[in-house]
């Protein structure tokens, strides 16, 4: 929005206090100086009255504006909740930071197999320190652990329920009862495993929900790292092709290189942070330089949702395209391009979104009438 506005509602308030006071002067019997005549018509369209109003300013002298003066306290409050919903145009600076801040994700997304590369090794370096040892020693001999007939291999983990973070509550079921529950398919035939008496139990519910978190916390900094939440349940379905598409897709070509929860949630997270830093950071600095306050009002947060949901917006069409692309080149195991999917951006891009159709939404009910309808008001 425009500082018409503002221009116009001060001018309005200094021709009505003139008027008030040479009233004022008349009813106490003395003789008011002469106030300068006004062209202003009986009908005049927002511009016109806009440009007479800037005339008279620049005669009389009036560069300030205030309109505290200008308003009543409930007028006032109520002309800052509208202007305060009123969307902010975006700038050349807001298009460079989302140039930015897309390039940074894009590039991300390009090398994501190297970056996850290297938090593997993080990871590796963090799984040899003296803690993570010792929650290591605390998770074992637990249920979810079983690796017997048909749920053994480098993809155990896909196997097990217990490994899988969308189901806890069967996870936590079997360490309190201190024995593993899995299904094994056999040539079509469905098989429910049940095997106890040689693991630890757990007391309490505390108990094993704390030693579950040791033993997915150690298992999560493994090369394999943990099975993205659901495959466990996909592989226990009557479908073979998605009990393979589960086991292939977790399994990799070699050891960490499949699609786990470090490289499709962990590290696509990642540029996810680095655009919500950048736009942040540009937006809470704008309002700090005009406003002199790193914090914002509603405009400026509706700004700052547009910025995230174009950025966003952008690495994901990226990663969805690098994923079709994949799928189109590799002739086997097209299953492995759904690695490059960054799911945490577009469940972002959902979010960003829904808020972003709520602040279209409530700027719509903050629409004022138009000049027409405020003037035929004033005539009737």
């Amino acid at each position: 929005m425009d500082d018409t506005v503002d221009r116009n509602l001060d001018t309005i308030s200094r021709r009505l206090a003139e008027l008030e006071s040479a009233t004022h002067t008349a009813l106490a019997g003395r003789v008011p100086d002469r106030l300068p005549e006004s062209d202003t018509a009986e009908h005049l369209s927002y511009a016109e009255l806009t440009a007479t109003n800037d005339r008279l300013r620049t005669q009389r002298g009036w560069t300030d504006i205030d309109l505290d003066d200008a308003l009543t306290p409930e007028q006032r409050a109520g002309f800052e909740r509208w202007r305060a919903r009123q969307r902010i145009p975006w700038d050349r600076d807001d298009v460079l930071a989302v140039g930015f801040a897309t390039v940074l994700g894009v590039a991300a997304l390009w090398y994501d197999t190297a970056i996850d590369g290297a938090v593997a090794q993080g990871f590796g370096a963090t799984r040899k320190t003296g803690w993570m040892r010792g929650w290591e020693r605390a998770g074992t001999r637990l249920p979810i652990d079983y690796t017997g007939p048909g749920f053994g291999g480098r993809a155990h983990r896909v196997r097990s329920p217990g490994h899988d973070l969308g189901r806890p509550f069967e996870a936590l079921r079997q360490i309190r009862a201190g024995e593993f529950r899995g299904v094994r398919w056999d040539y079509g035939d469905k098989h429910d495993i049940t095997v106890g008496g040689r693991f630890r139990e757990a007391d309490s519910l505390a108990e094993a929900l704390v030693l579950w978190a040791q033993h997915l916390a150690a298992d999560l900094v493994t090369p394999m790292s943990l099975p993205i939440p659901g495959s466990s349940w996909l592989n226990e379905l009557d479908n073979r092709a998605l009990r393979t598409f589960a086991h292939e897709v977790y399994l990799g070509t070699s050891a960490g290189n499949g699609l786990n929860v470090r490289s499709g949630i962990l590290t696509p997270s990642l540029s996810v942070i680095t655009t919500e830093i950048i736009l942040r950071t540009h937006v809470h600095a704008r309002a700090y330089v005009i406003t002199g306050s790193a914090r914002l009002d509603e405009r400026e947060q509706a700004l700052r949702n547009e910025l995230l949901l174009a950025a966003h917006s952008l690495v994901g069409l990226a990663s969805v395209g690098k994923t079709l692309a994949r799928m189109i080149v590799l002739d086997d195991r097209k299953g492995m391009a759904l690695r490059h999917v960054n799911v945490p951006v577009l469940l972002r891009l959902g979010c960003l979104s829904v808020e972003v159709v709520h602040d279209r939404r409530t700027r719509g009910r903050a629409v004022t009438q138009d000049w027409d309808a405020l003037s035929a008001d004033l005539v009737d």
